[in-house]
C-alpha cells in the first residue's frame, strides 16, 4: 500500500488490484460483499427493476454525487436533469431519454423530488429524499464491506456506520471522478455482459454465493428459482446463462433439473471487478478523509482568528 501524495493530481490509488487479489483474506472479502449485496437486494423485486441494471444504478449514484456538490451560488453545480444527463454521457450507458425516464420513476417512487431553485425559479433542482439517502448508504456499505475485511485498521468506520455527513463528503469527492469510474467499468467487458442486463449482476452474485465460500466451480447449482428472488423471469435467467455459456463463462446441464456450473474464467473476471472497484472506493474514502480534515482546519482557523485579533488589540 502506497502513501497518498497530497501534491499529486489526479491522486493515484494507494491500493492495487493485484495486491487485493493476492490478499489471503480476499475470499472472505468477496463473501462479505456478496452477503451485503444480497441483503440489500434479494427478495426486493421492485428495487431490482428500478436500479439493478448498470445504467440505472449509475443514474442513482450520479444524482447522489451531484447533490453533494450542489452550491446554491454556483449555477454550474446545480443538480438538474440536464446536469445528470451530461454526466451520464461520459459513461455511454444510458441515453438522455432513459435518464429522463429513470429520474421520473425515482420521483414517482419518492426517492427523489424536484424543487424550485432559490436563485432562478425557472430551474428545477433534483434533491434526494431520505429514502434515497438511506438506500445509498446501504449501497456504500456493501461496497466498503470487503475493504473492511481486508484492512480493518484503521478501517472504514464512517461508511460502515452509515455516517450521513461522511457519506456526503464521499459523494462530493466522487463527483470529480466520473471519468475514473467510466474507465473502471470499461476494463471489465466480461462483467458488463451481466451488468447491462436487468438483474444480471445480482443473478451472478447469487450464483457466486451458492458456489460456496471458495466459489467451487465443480458445484452444480440449481438456478430455476433464482429469477423470482430478483424480479426477473425464469426465461430471462435462462437466456442470460445460455449467452454466458456461449461465451465460455458457465456450463449448463439438465440432469434432473436446471443446473449451472461457474467456470474459473468467470470467477476470475468477477474477482478482478471487485478488486478493481475496491481500489477506487479506498481512494474516495482517503480523499474524503483528507477533504474533511482540511475543511475542519479551515473552520478552526476561522474561529481562532477573531480571538487572536482581539488578543493582539489588547
Amino acid at each position: 500500500m502506497r502513501d497518498l501524495d497530497e501534491n499529486e493530481w489526479p491522486p493515484q490509488p494507494q491500493l492495487s488490484t493485484d495486491e487485493i487479489l493476492a490478499h489471503p483474506r480476499f475470499p472472505a472479502a468477496r463473501a462479505a460483499m456478496v452477503r451485503e449485496m444480497l441483503g440489500l437486494y434479494e427478495h426486493s423485486a421492485f428495487l431490482n427493476r428500478l436500479l439493478l441494471e448498470v445504467g440505472r444504478n449509475l443514474v442513482f449514484v450520479v444524482i447522489m454525487c451531484l447533490d453533494a456538490r450542489h452550491d446554491e451560488d454556483d449555477r454550474y453545480t446545480w443538480p438538474t436533469l440536464s446536469a445528470v444527463t451530461r454526466a451520464m454521457a461520459g459513461f455511454n450507458l444510458a441515453s438522455p431519454r432513459r435518464v429522463t425516464d429513470l429520474v421520473s420513476r425515482l420521483i414517482k417512487t419518492r426517492y427523489l423530488e424536484q424543487v424550485i431553485a432559490a436563485k432562478d425559479r425557472r430551474v428545477r433542482i433534483l434533491r434526494p429524499t431520505q429514502k434515497m439517502i438511506a438506500q445509498d448508504q446501504g449501497w456504500l456499505v456493501s461496497h466498503y464491506a470487503p475493504l473492511q475485511v481486508l484492512y480493518p485498521n484503521p478501517g472504514y468506520a464512517r461508511i460502515m456506520q452509515r455516517d450521513p455527513a461522511f457519506q456526503r463528503v464521499q459523494r462530493l469527492v466522487s463527483a470529480s471522478f466520473f471519468p475514473y469510474a467510466a474507465q473502471t467499468l470499461a476494463r471489465h467487458p466480461t462483467m458488463m455482459q451481466f451488468m447491462i442486463r436487468e438483474g444480471g449482476i445480482m443473478i451472478l452474485i447469487k450464483l457466486i454465493g451458492l458456489a460456496g465460500p471458495n466459489v467451487d466451480t465443480r458445484r452444480k447449482i440449481v438456478y430455476s428459482d433464482i429469477g423470482p428472488r430478483f424480479g426477473v423471469s425464469r426465461t430471462q435467467v435462462r437466456r442470460l446463462l445460455q449467452e454466458a455459456e456461449e461465451a465460455g463463462l458457465v456450463r449448463l446441464s439438465r440432469e434432473g433439473g436446471r443446473y449451472v456450473q461457474l467456470t474459473p474464467a468467470l470467477v476470475q473476471a468477477f474477482d478482478r471487478l471487485i478488486a478493481d472497484t475496491m481500489v477506487g472506493h479506498d481512494l474516495m474514502y482517503k480523499l474524503a478523509q483528507r477533504g474533511e480534515a482540511a475543511a475542519n482546519a479551515m473552520f478552526e482557523s476561522a474561529q481562532i482568528a477573531p480571538s487572536l485579533a482581539r488578543a493582539n488589540a489588547n
